[in-house]
């Protein structure tokens, strides 16, 4: 049955229809603007991301660094620099936000502590406030004065898990008998018209001294210098004596601007009393420049080395590989390229005829035949045994 609809119902559809459309253009407004808030949100969201990237960025920059003293090309501790500095980054490729990032950053203390007070602010400004509020994240962090050269010992276990001491607390190249002057400094009083002052942080030989140095205000008259030490032991195998004139040769190096070396009988350090059948040489090796190499053979030498029909055989003590130590490090000859200071570079002296000798289940290697079984007719014996 067809039913038909009055004027006043027919107005009330109408009316219900148009209140219907109010209330979805409402709902579709609402709707708008939650999305309109999500999309800031987001925004500001990236933007804060991007903020800490940077600031967190630039502190590893400062963390970087790869050995103390300054060097020519390299990230020192001491190049960090004090005071303050900033940087723009504007709206690139580089990285993926909207607006353009200010970075400022202030190092604290002195390349002279033993840490480092860093603080990076970056400000930028947002789609909602504009450049007049800018927002702002800033990190504040403490950069240690570690050498870098030590942190594999203290990331990984040393064999039978030993714990490592470094001698009178500072670099392990240092020599156990310098002096620690304090300040950082500590010196070996080679003769006395000849010191050499090292860095305890990186080992390396930092001035030199023509007089006695007593003490750390006396550094003042000394000459700044780029130089490394290499030194060692030398041992007997077979005989009680040591060649007459025995001295160490360096005449085989190149890339230096100088080596002055000094040999003398080793001595206890907790006695200070000579030690029977082994001698100690350190060479100071100046370079042109920090963080130059020198390369070449260290020779021993002497009259007495391979004099008559006797002489001697040097053995040289060359050790394992691994644990990260390189063949520098290990006394493998001759040295390539070589940037740090050297210890433990040993030697033993042997008379026999026969192969070099094992010492405490140590392999040596010979390292110069001065024995009459190497006849001076031999064109490079004068290079192998030289005199002076």
């Amino acid at each position: 049955m067809n039913r038909r609809l009055t004027h006043s119902q027919r107005g009330f559809s109408l009316l219900e229809s148009l209140i219907a459309l109010v209330v979805m253009a409402f709902g579709l407004l609402a709707i708008a603007g939650i999305g309109l808030k999500l999309a800031t949100s987001e925004d500001v969201a990236r933007q804060r991301g991007e903020a800490a990237r940077l600031a967190q960025e630039k502190i590893e920059e400062f963390r970087s660094f790869t050995q103390i003293d300054t060097a020519a090309g390299v990230n020192a501790w001491e190049s960090m620099g004090s005071g303050g500095s900033s940087d723009v980054i504007a709206n690139g490729a580089d990285y993926h936000a909207n607006t353009q990032f200010n970075r400022s950053w202030q190092v604290l203390d002195s390349a002279d502590d033993p840490w480092r007070r860093v603080r990076v602010t970056v400000n930028w400004a947002d789609r909602v406030g504009g450049a007049t509020v800018p927002n702002t994240l800033s990190f504040s962090t403490i950069i240690s004065k570690t050498d870098p050269f030590d942190s594999g010992s203290l990331a990984f276990p040393l064999p039978g898990n030993t714990t490592l001491k470094r001698p009178k607390n500072r670099n392990l190249n240092i020599p156990v008998p310098a002096v620690d002057l304090g300040g950082g400094k500590s010196v070996v009083q080679l003769a006395s018209n000849f010191a050499v002052v090292f860095s305890n942080d990186s080992g390396y030989v930092v001035l030199t001294c023509n007089f006695v140095v007593d003490s750390i205000d006396d550094l003042s008259n000394c000459t700044e210098t780029s130089a490394y030490i290499i030194a060692g032991y030398i041992s007997l195998s077979g005989t009680t004596s040591f060649p007459s004139g025995l001295l160490v040769s360096t005449a085989q190096l190149s890339g230096t601007s100088g080596v002055t070396c000094t040999l003398a009988n080793a001595v206890d350090q907790n006695t200070g009393t000579a030690i029977s059948g082994y001698k100690y040489y350190l060479c100071v090796v100046s370079v042109p420049s920090p963080g130059a190499a020198w390369a070449g053979t260290v020779r021993l030498g002497g009259s007495g080395l391979n004099s008559g029909a006797t002489g001697y055989k040097v053995c040289r003590f060359e050790y394992p590989g691994g644990n990260g130590a390189t063949n520098n490090q290990r006394n493998m000859q001759p040295y390539g390229q070589v940037a740090e200071s050297l210890d433990n570079q040993n030697y033993v002296l042997s008379t026999s005829h026969g192969d070099c000798p094992t010492i405490s289940s140590l392999a040596t290697v010979e390292h110069q035949n001065c024995r009459g079984s190497n006849p001076n007719s031999n064109p490079s014996r004068a290079t192998d045994c030289p005199v002076n």
